[in-house]
């Protein structure tokens, strides 16, 4: 399949990722670098609350139906949403009315009408959705990890905001929110798909996002690792959700991208020998498998599985044990490295044959890297991986603070005296 992505600049400096496909529709995402992450504590929820209120209407769209109708008549699709370093605006839309979409998009960012009576509507919609996050168990753990692991409120709270923030959010408050979070320095387009004519295109982006100022958006990374044991206690649960993680051992830095991969392929060796243990040989759990948490300035990685309280210590003692052991008589083979080459592949196509999917690497790798994905580049990477690199590189990957985090049933195992009894 086709693969050939340009970066381009707008006037004021928007960034544009132009990913032509031969395909009917076209995607379009407006990619924003500022999130949950980057408010204060009472402002927890507020990108959040202006994300639903730059969907309910500009002068020209005010209501729902107007603008389902304007979108179901040439044939796209709309979404947003707002995550803890990104806020995102999204559409799909038949590739001959590409230009509508790209001016739907400009006009909800720059004439959205914040009208009065439909953000009170969106306070109950709002403080809705926090409940639903509170309830749900996944949800929770999350909250949980990231209130133990890192200095920074729950996601929950932090993404959807606090009950008397939502409540307390102010018109005039949005608005100028907005005016200092949204510029062209920290605003990605990708657009993936049917592009019949480059310029065309650019001029039309030229045109709809020239309202964008130009100043510094600063972002918060003051996010530091607090190696802990922690548990959240769910007294109505039969089985304990456990995560055990270490910090990663190389950077994102674009120069220790090969030592990462090299990693992965260490990890991939080490989940698949432990789940095979815990599950075909043992039958202590149902599923085990990776898990990953942080930001650009620290990542986590390490296990996550569940069981019940009588078999919680021996799962650890037997992750910690084979850990050891696989650890110090790494027995991956060239075949192992060649079987996940041929997966990585199947991966690669997951993406590549899929413009949303397309769009999302392109702007992710480039808010990481200020490049584009070299795909080419990248899949010889993936075949040049020996059985010498995945050793060399995963050296170190039990040396840094190991924190262990459970939720669901109580217990009484002292979990991280289990680990060092058996990581020997």
């Amino acid at each position: 399949m086709n693969y050939n992505p340009s970066i381009h600049k707008l006037s004021n400096g928007v960034t544009v990722i132009l990913d032509p496909m031969e395909l009917e529709t076209t995607y379009v995402k407006v990619h924003f670098s500022t999130g949950s992450r980057d408010e204060a504590p009472n402002e927890y929820g507020l990108t959040h609350f202006c994300e639903h209120m730059l969907c309910k209407g500009t002068p020209r769209f005010p209501s729902k139906k107007s603008i389902d109708d304007y979108l179901d008549y040439h044939g796209g699709t709309t979404g947003a949403l707002t995550g803890n370093a990104r806020l995102e605006f999204y559409g799909r839309i038949l590739g001959d009315n590409l230009n509508v979409l790209i001016d739907f998009l400009g006009d909800r960012l720059q004439n959205s009408l914040f009208d009065p009576d439909k953000i009170e509507i969106e306070r109950s919609v709002i403080c809705d959705e926090l409940r639903r996050a509170l309830d749900d168990d996944s949800r929770q753990f999350t909250d949980f990890l990231s209130k133990e692991l890192f200095n920074y409120a729950t996601f929950s709270y932090r993404n959807l905001g606090t009950f008397e923030n939502i409540n307390s959010f102010t018109r005039d408050q949005m608005l100028d929110f907005l005016s200092q979070r949204l510029s062209a320095k920290n605003c990605i387009i990708g657009i993936s798909g049917c592009i019949n004519n480059t310029a065309s295109v650019l001029d039309q982006l030229e045109k709809s996002f020239a309202f964008l100022p130009t100043h510094f958006v600063e972002q918060n990374t003051a996010i530091e690792y607090t190696p802990t044991v922690a548990h959240n206690s769910k007294g109505d649960k039969q089985n304990v959700r456990l995560c055990i993680g270490m910090p990663d051992i190389w950077s994102m830095d674009y120069s220790e991208r090969y030592n990462n991969i090299c990693v992965g392929r260490y990890e991939r060796y080490l989940l698949r020998r432990i789940g095979d243990i815990l599950r075909q040989d043992n039958g202590l759990v149902y599923g085990f498998g990776g898990f990953g948490i942080g930001n650009e300035k620290i990542t986590l990685t390490g296990y996550t599985t569940q069981t019940s309280v009588e078999n919680l210590e021996q799962v650890v003692a037997l992750i910690a044990k084979n850990s050891y052991d696989i650890y110090h008589n790494l027995n991956i083979t060239a075949e192992d490295l060649d079987r996940y080459f041929r997966k990585d592949r199947l991966g690669e196509a997951n993406w590549l044959e899929t413009s949303s999917d397309r769009c999302n690497k392109l702007i992710s790798f480039y808010e990481d890297y200020m490049r584009t994905y070299d795909m080419y580049g990248t899949t010889a990477m993936f075949r040049s991986i020996t059985v010498a690199d995945v050793y060399k590189y995963s050296r170190g990957y039990y040396d840094g603070p190991i924190s262990i985090i459970t939720q669901g049933a109580d217990y009484t195992t002292d979990l991280m005296g289990v680990w060092y009894e058996n990581f020997k």
